[in-house]
């Protein structure tokens, strides 16, 4: 079965009716599939082709088996959509929360891309400091607090004189960060959180920079180490130079949002009667049977706001608007009122893009509102096939009939247990190698010498790889056996690995028992596509569904 097969299935290759009189939605385009008045233009067609064109490394043709494919692809989100609307779900309330979800999240991120970000500039200094960056690493220690106040009280007893150590051994709970002192290792840039990467790089060693907040709470920061490809040349930095304009504008996207977050942030006050009193409903159990999104406060003056900012406050509509469409996960993660007070704080910052999203017409652009359209089908959708796969049995004779037909499919490959070593410079990888030659401990070099933070905490050991997957060894592959210490391998730019082999594994045929569910996976698969093609089958008749191939062939696909 070749290649091209495995990628139309993917696709999920499915037609029905074929209708060869060219349909014109009234907008004046140019209809290839329609359904209840959802339809896949011409120009949507050739958008997703090229996409997936790309997507998948130039690899299809425009012939005519994957251009049906494409199609389906597109349409079938709607025929899905429409059996959701005829089930009902769409007026479900979990999936009724959902539409307001996304509606919220396609105003918010239009906020900051057409108010927040629209004046940013990236000029060439920003380009050259990301060219350095690429071509460097930095190491660092930390001291984690989850508030700002805990992290200022961290940072006054540094400047009294207690040590970086003797701090890391009591705020962090794990063995290797109390005894390295806060030791993240060596990283690179888009290794760490923005911020603190932002601080780490843009201080030298020595340095002590804080409080820093960052997306899990706030560091005190001290750099430790820098290290930088010693020929960095101006032919090198105009060759990468637009990989780095995308970067550096994404790098200072990301640092302008976090401000503009923190700023807000800083000046929300709550009130506290009426945190208390939400605290309160969230952990009494009347309010979990209700459901947590559905608490209220019903004795709260409507009129008087729950908190403020610089901005304005918060109403009590406000905030039953933002905490219903609130995923269920933040909000069953409070336990306290500083928990409370970030989630709410949260939600009046959403409420406050929302608001500016509306002053600025943001809602009512054809582009937003077709993006929230879209999305939202995809969302029902995707509830349908939720509701096949759950539909879905089997039987122990079925399990069993497919493990005894596929046994090429129910192997234990052959595995791989190896440590490794992490280091910047082919010169160094070979020092290293050279004094593991004579004698020198792995996990000692490793623990002296490796520029991988997760390695450090785990003295290079990584988990069993699958054989096949160590292409990246090349012909060290061949070699492998307990004991065997692998040559310095280039693995990208500015970085080389050592590994020791520390057993291997042989490949097995698996016992029916540890098949079970691979065989389970497997079958669910087989099952729930024949079931997803009859029900697309089904709802496009029902809805006398148009499909038109004939326009399909005769599309101009310039990719």
């Amino acid at each position: 079965m070749n290649s091209r097969y495995f990628l139309l299935l993917g696709i999920f290759c499915c037609i029905l009716f074929i209708q060869c009189i060219p349909s014109v939605h009234e907008s004046g385009e140019v209809v290839l599939a329609e359904i209840n008045g959802y339809t896949v233009s011409e120009d949507h067609f050739l958008t997703s082709f090229k996409e997936l064109y790309y997507r998948t490394g130039q690899a299809i043709a425009p012939d005519p088996s994957t251009r049906r494919a494409v199609l389906n692809s597109e349409f079938n989100t709607y025929v899905l959509a429409v059996h959701a609307m005829d089930q009902g779900l769409d007026k479900r309330e979990d999936v009724e929360f959902l539409k307001a979800r996304i509606q919220a999240r396609v105003w918010t991120e239009e906020f900051k891309r057409q108010l927040l970000l629209s004046d940013l500039q990236v000029n060439e200094s920003d380009l050259r400091e990301y060219f350095v960056r690429f071509n460097s690493k930095v190491r660092a220690s930390h001291l984690y607090a989850e508030t700002r106040e805990k992290s200022e009280q961290l940072l006054a007893r540094l400047e009294a004189g207690e040590s970086f150590e003797e701090l890391a051994k009591e705020v962090f709970g794990t063995p290797y960060m109390q005894k390295n002192g806060g030791d993240v290792g060596f990283f690179s840039t888009d290794d760490m959180d923005v911020s603190f990467e932002e601080a780490a790089f843009t201080n030298p060693p020595g340095s002590i920079v804080g409080p820093v907040q960052t997306a899990q709470g706030y560091s005190i920061i001290k750099v430790t180490d820098r290290v930088q490809n010693p020929i960095l040349t101006e032919a090198d930095f105009q060759r990468q130079l637009p990989e780095l304009e995308s970067y550096a504008r994404k790098k200072r996207e990301e640092l302008r949002e976090r401000k503009h977050l923190e700023t807000f942030i800083k000046t929300v006050t709550v009130d506290q009667e009426f945190l208390e009193a939400l605290l309160d409903e969230i952990k009494g159990q009347k309010g979990r049977e209700l459901g947590i999104q559905r608490i209220s406060l019903r004795n709260w003056n409507v009129n008087k706001p729950i908190l403020h900012h610089e901005y304005g406050s918060m109403t009590l509509e406000d905030w039953t608007t933002q905490w219903q469409i609130t995923p269920i996960d933040y909000l069953d993660r409070i336990e306290s009122e500083y928990h409370l007070t970030s989630v709410l704080s949260g939600m009046a910052y959403r409420s406050y893009m929302t608001k500016e999203a509306h002053k600025a017409g943001i809602p009512k652009q054809p582009a937003v509102i077709a993006s929230i359209q879209q999305t939202y089908l995809n969302a029902l959708a995707h509830e349908v096939e939720s509701e096949i796969k759950k539909s879905i049995e089997f039987t122990p004779a079925e399990l069993f009939t497919t493990f005894e037909a596929n046994p090429d499919r129910f192997i234990q490959p052959k595995q791989v247990l190896l440590q490794r070593i992490v280091v910047s410079s082919k010169e160094k990888a070979e020092q290293i190698y050279d004094a593991l030659e004579n004698g020198q401990d792995f996990t000692r070099m490793v623990q002296l010498h490796t520029e991988s933070n997760e390695d450090l905490m785990v003295d290079g050991l990584m988990n069993y790889e699958q054989w096949a997957r160590l292409g990246h060894l090349g012909q060290e592959l061949q070699q492998l056996e307990p004991d065997y210490v692998t040559l310095p391998i280039a693995y990208q730019a500015n970085e080389y690995h050592i590994y020791k082999c520390l057993d291997i594994i042989e490949a097995r045929s698996l016992r029916f028992d540890e098949a079970k569910q691979s065989v389970q996976d497997i079958l669910l698969e087989q099952k729930f596509r024949e079931a997803r093609a009859e029900l697309i089958d089904q709802v496009k008749l029902k809805h006398n569904a148009f499909i038109d191939l004939e326009r399909l062939e005769e599309i101009n696909i310039e990719v």
